[in-house]
């Protein structure tokens, strides 16, 4: 028995590394195919960024994936501002279809941009010389990172309760014209509950690390990214409440949908004739696609939770206005840090795990509201989201002793400020 466990440990882990083996070679040769010469740095509007669409349409198609469009393309135009000239381009779209009939009308978009900055000339020894920008990380990368999770996702479409949508965009490099065409004109942007944008994921130094950008504070979707990352085999991935750089994501939160920026940041040779295939990490990127990939699991099942947004309270008339975190001009502040800054270093600090409660199993997540007024108190407080008096008592009395906060401002006044986070209760798993 002893040498069958062996043995068959033996053979999962030669699967594994096969497995990774294959998908480091295949972000090797989409990288390679993309940053070839012959597309001429795919700038906007180019003959080079046709043929790059063209590249990444018939992968879509050999990977099994059913393109949404004739050949997947959804082409539009826009205005060269430096020439004032129409130029075309197009985004590729392919679609996995969910199983569950209730949710299979809602979409997760996965996308990025595959377009670069093209090519300049330059005078040498009284010459001209044509100067080719590679653009490897930006955004080779991330184009062959979604058409491996694309593939992924493929292989195991009958495990995703919403449909995904996987969206090549062109025009990134051009003020992002292809997400704001796919989310503004294109494709009804109620029926999409959550945008994963994939932009320079194939950062190298120990600078660059896996990041997760939820654009701004999102306490559900921030403890899934902390949380996963606890996951056997999986990276350590630092995750944001905050936006990082311009890119496809913002059309799509301008439009209130939740959206996931998966980065390794920008570098010296960002935007350079430097960015070449050979800088970039590819183990790195398999392992921070792992991790991408079981994300777009949780989302494309998620009860609901995820797609949740922070509405503006009801004020009755007479009362003095309640304004939503998203409303401000300046957010509360506590102990001169984010929202975050409150849960890590006070909620999980001071927060007790009632006994009664763990001698009886009962974990969750609580919601509760607050407000914290002018004068920086937290009060009104309340229970939005319940799992057991126990646990709904304890979330009240944390949050009740906080100490003051610095108060919100909206048109340079002190305004009162309603706030909704979750409070886990989790129990450690039992042997």
């Amino acid at each position: 028995m002893k040498i069958l466990t062996t043995l068959i440990t033996l053979i999962l882990g030669l699967a594994t590394v096969q497995a990774q083996d294959s998908f480091e070679s295949a972000l090797r040769q989409h990288v390679r195919e993309l940053t070839a010469n012959k597309l001429m740095g795919r700038q906007a509007g180019s003959k080079g960024e046709l043929e790059a669409a063209a590249y990444i349409s018939r992968q879509f198609s050999e990977k099994g994936l059913e393109l949404l469009y004739p050949q997947g393309y959804q082409d539009f135009s826009f205005i060269d501002e430096a020439t004032s000239d129409t130029l075309y381009s197009r985004n590729v779209v392919a679609v996995i279809p969910g199983y569950d009939p209730l949710l299979r009308e809602e979409y997760i978009v996965i996308g990025a941009h595959y377009d670069n900055l093209g090519t300049h000339t330059i005078r040498v020894n009284g010459k001209d010389s044509l100067c080719i920008y590679p653009g490897a990380d930006a955004n080779a990368s991330g184009a062959s990172a979604l058409l491996e999770l694309a593939s992924v996702a493929r292989s195991q479409h009958f495990m995703y309760k919403r449909s995904l949508l996987f969206v090549a965009f062109g025009a990134g490099q051009k003020g992002a014209m292809g997400s704001w065409y796919f989310v503004n004109r294109a494709f009804p942007a109620s029926s999409v509950k959550m945008m994963i944008n994939l932009d320079r994921v194939g950062g190298a130094s120990l600078e660059n690390v896996p990041a997760v950008y939820c654009g701004q504070p999102h306490y559900e979707m921030e403890h899934l990214l902390t949380r996963l990352t606890y996951n056997s085999f999986m990276p350590k991935v630092q995750v944001y409440g905050t936006d990082y750089f311009l890119s496809d994501h913002q059309a799509f939160s301008e439009q209130g949908i939740p959206v996931c920026l998966f980065t390794t940041g920008l570098h010296p040779h960002h935007q350079t004739l430097r960015d070449t295939p050979d800088k970039l990490d590819y183990e790195r990127m398999e392992s921070f696609c792992q991790y991408i990939s079981l994300f777009i699991m949780e989302a494309a099942n998620d009860p609901g939770e995820l797609f949740r947004k922070e509405t503006t309270p009801m004020r009755a008339a007479g009362d003095e206005a309640v304004y939503a975190y998203s409303e401000l001009d300046v957010p509360p502040k506590f102990m001169n840090g984010d929202i975050q800054s409150f849960v890590d270093r006070w909620l999980y600090k001071y927060r007790r795990y009632p006994q009664e409660a763990v001698r009886q199993g009962i974990s969750g997540r609580v919601m509760v509201a607050f407000v914290v007024e002018k004068n920086g108190e937290v009060s009104q407080i309340e229970v939005t989201r319940t799992v057991h008096p126990l646990l709904d008592q304890e979330a009240v009395r944390v949050i009740a002793a906080s100490p003051k906060w610095k108060p919100g401002e909206k048109n340079g006044e002190k305004v009162r400020v309603k706030i909704s986070i979750p409070v886990y209760f989790e129990l450690a798993p039992t042997r």
